[in-house]
């Protein structure tokens, strides 16, 4: 069965509930899960965005976000802990589809489990949704995880 999952995290409801799916797989065949966080550019950031304006240095704005990013993780990462499956988390820059993918073939990842989408149905219509492109990419299988509103 599965060895190494990744899950893609971007603080949507449809990847939590992703997270949960991929521990509960993992406790059955006794893999390991890693849960990712893609920063995109600081353009998706608003509140960054206005750092840069009143001239901070670029890089520490990067920093700042990837330390927020982990510490996110962190707390998703007790929040599901259960003492029989090990997690992992990470945190890159760049392209969400590209760096979710490079990952899994890089690493060897034998399964992706994410969410259907994190954007809204209007953005992700417009740009292409990250787990259609994930999808259409991956050399290993991918499991989406939709969540139907309540």
């Amino acid at each position: 069965m599965y060895k190494k999952i990744l899950v893609p995290f971007d603080n949507s409801k449809q990847a939590f509930s992703a997270a949960q799916h991929a521990v509960k797989l993992a406790m059955v065949s006794k893999a390991t899960v890693t849960i990712l966080h893609v920063v995109q550019d600081i353009a998706n950031y608003p509140e960054e965005k206005n750092k840069v304006r009143i001239c901070f240095d670029r890089e520490t704005i990067l920093n700042e976000i990837k330390i927020k990013a982990q510490a996110r993780l962190e707390q998703l990462k007790e929040s599901l802990n259960h003492n029989d499956v090990k997690i992992d988390t990470a945190v890159v820059f760049g392209n969400p589809s590209r760096e979710i993918l490079k990952k899994a073939k890089i690493e060897g990842y034998d399964v992706i489990i994410m969410g259907s989408r994190g954007l809204g149905k209007i953005p992700g219509l417009l740009m292409g949704s990250v787990s259609n492109k994930v999808c259409s990419g991956a050399t290993c299988p991918v499991i989406v995880i939709h969540v139907t509103p309540a």
